[in-house]
């Protein structure tokens, strides 16, 4: 929602040699559907049904970096999956950055209104709901006023310093 999850998730995956993959890409792949397009059309339920397929085949054994909906997280079922396919990450970001970056594609957005103030609102109820499982994660990355480049950096920087990570 924001946070620059496929902008950085791909600068991540070069910095490393790794393939990307981002389930809500691959689910508008897969549908011919925009995201708005599929919920509008099958709905919320469904989108998040098809991200979750979407993730457990992307989730497969071969090292890549995966850029994970907003909210696919508190899925309880996935849960498990997130552990064992690998580390985790929390991109941060303030309400008011996420704000700054989402306003001008409301329309791309569906779960956050036709309106600024529907927006801010949604983005506040989000973030509530999203935040104690985005804050289970392996590690946690603050994006505010950071490039995708500079987070990808900061990403790399973390995972060197993480006793789990098997690429050091």
């Amino acid at each position: 929602m924001g946070s620059g999850k496929t902008s950085a998730g791909r600068a991540l995956a070069k910095k490393l040699g790794l393939r990307f993959a981002d389930t809500d890409l691959l689910v508008q792949k897969l549908s011919g559907l925009t995201a708005a397009g599929f919920i509008k059309k099958r709905g919320l339920r469904a989108w998040r049904k098809t991200e979750a397929a979407v993730f457990q085949t992307a989730s497969a054994p071969g090292g890549r970096v995966i850029a994970l909906g907003g909210g696919i997280m508190p899925t309880k079922t996935l849960r498990p999956l997130f552990r064992r396919s690998g580390i985790t990450v929390y991109l941060e970001c303030c309400e008011g950055g996420l704000f700054k970056r989402l306003a001008g594609g409301l329309a791309k957005r569906p779960l956050l209104g036709d309106s600024p103030a529907k927006a801010k609102s949604a983005i506040t109820r989000l973030l509530k709901q999203r935040r104690p499982y985005y804050e289970k994660a392996d590690l946690k990355i603050n994006t505010c006023g950071l490039t995708p480049a500079q987070t990808a950096d900061r990403i790399a920087e973390a995972l060197e310093q993480y006793e789990n990570y098997p690429h050091k």
